[in-house]
């Protein structure tokens, strides 16, 4: 695809503005293009960063805006002459905008939404307000719920390893592939990819190693592991549906798939799971884990139990809308059969086969041990 620059938007508070001034300030190639407002100068607007008209000035330039947007009572836009002069001056366009903004083709850059945790943000609004209101936050919720609507959503905790990133994604835009070692590990830092990530020696080559989760279904109902339980037995022949520690948080431009790490292939157990996450999931990484072996198998909480994997696709897809976004409990990915299901029916079919060799095998020791009773007494009479 061919971009035309990049989007930046996100929450109040979230260093939006500061963030495009560290890519500008550290690479020659970025400039931001100077928006318009009708919102008043605040003492933390950085010098020259707005140009400040009213609302009559905005609406003569409606036919000659790129963008424009509402936040609050403010109108906000970015003309088509300034977005051409950032053009002309060959550098690529920043262009920082309110979520709700409407963009002129939108799909010709690469967006990002930029947030951070409320206590964060909070923290940061407290420095340019006196009170948060509940408007504040009945804000930042409706920001949030628009984010779906840029290729990544990003963490800004650390301006510099974001800054780093977005130019890390912007130079490997027009590709796809499998993500390697360190763009797996700035995601992850940045908020993208894999939540509740604990240890970063799991991040590979071309991996990250998932660990066995907590919740987990076996014999018919829903475990909890804990440090005084912190096992699982899968019987010869049974199953358990197993979910990992981290949860997936994917970009609309990252699909990922993940499979059964070979110390369990080669204890006899069978994984079974969807054939990809699919772009822009957000939730609970579960699979089914089948041991077809003779003996039972064990697994410990917290240890590596399956590999997964991310491919770059090689523009954004339409980010994953199904019933399970953002589920994050087991209950939520049972089918109302399981008890029922395929693999149940066939651990009953193997208990009946078990059980009906064990009867045929006694009835065969019974016959033999008549038969040799007699045999005795036919010897004792000669």
């Amino acid at each position: 695809m061919d971009y035309k620059g990049l989007v930046i938007t996100g929450t109040s508070g979230s260093g939006k503005s500061t963030l495009a001034r560290h890519l500008t300030d550290t690479t020659d190639s970025f400039q931001i293009v100077k928006p318009v407002t009708t919102r008043s100068k605040r003492d933390d607007d950085e010098p020259d960063f707005y140009e400040y008209i009213d609302k009559n000035a905005f609406h003569e330039l409606k036919n000659d805006l790129l963008v424009s947007a509402t936040y609050r009572t403010d109108f906000y836009g970015i003309t088509r002459k300034a977005f051409q002069e950032v053009i002309d001056s060959k550098k690529i366009p920043i262009l920082i905008i309110a979520p709700s903004s409407d963009v002129s083709e939108e799909n010709n850059f690469l967006s990002f939404f930029i947030d951070l945790s409320d206590e964060h943000l909070d923290g940061r609004l407290k420095t340019r307000m006196t009170n948060i209101t509940e408007e504040d936050r009945l804000q930042r919720k409706t920001d949030r719920k628009l984010s779906t609507k840029f290729t990544y959503s990003i963490l800004n905790v650390d301006s510099t390893k974001t800054a780093n990133l977005i130019k890390e994604l912007w130079g490997n835009r027009n590709s796809g592939g499998l993500l390697p070692h360190h763009i797996i590990t700035h995601m992850i830092e940045c908020g993208m990819l894999l939540d509740n990530v604990k240890n970063f020696e799991n991040v590979k080559s071309a991996s990250y190693d998932l660990t066995l989760g907590d919740e987990y279904y076996s014999r018919g109902q829903i475990s909890t592991l804990t440090s005084k339980k912190p096992f699982i037995r899968i019987d010869p022949y049974d199953y358990a549906i197993v979910t990992s520690a981290e949860d997936a948080n994917l970009p609309s431009d990252i699909a990922a798939k993940f499979g059964l790490t070979v110390g369990l292939f080669c204890q006899g157990v069978i994984l079974s799971n969807g054939p990809q996450v699919d772009p822009g999931f957000r939730g609970k990484l579960f699979c089914l884990l089948f041991n077809t072996s003779n003996a039972p198998v064990i697994l410990k909480r917290g240890e590596h139990h399956a590999t997964i994997e991310f491919n770059k696709l090689l523009e954004p897809a339409r980010p994953y809308e199904g019933k399970y976004q953002g589920k994050k409990e087991i209950i939520n990915y049972l089918p109302s059969n399981t008890l029922r299901g395929a693999i149940n029916e066939l651990k009953e079919e193997l208990e009946g086969v078990k059980s009906e060799s064990r009867r045929i095998n006694a009835n065969v020791l019974g016959i033999v041990s008549v038969f040799l009773a007699i045999l005795g007494v036919l010897l004792t009479l000669r």
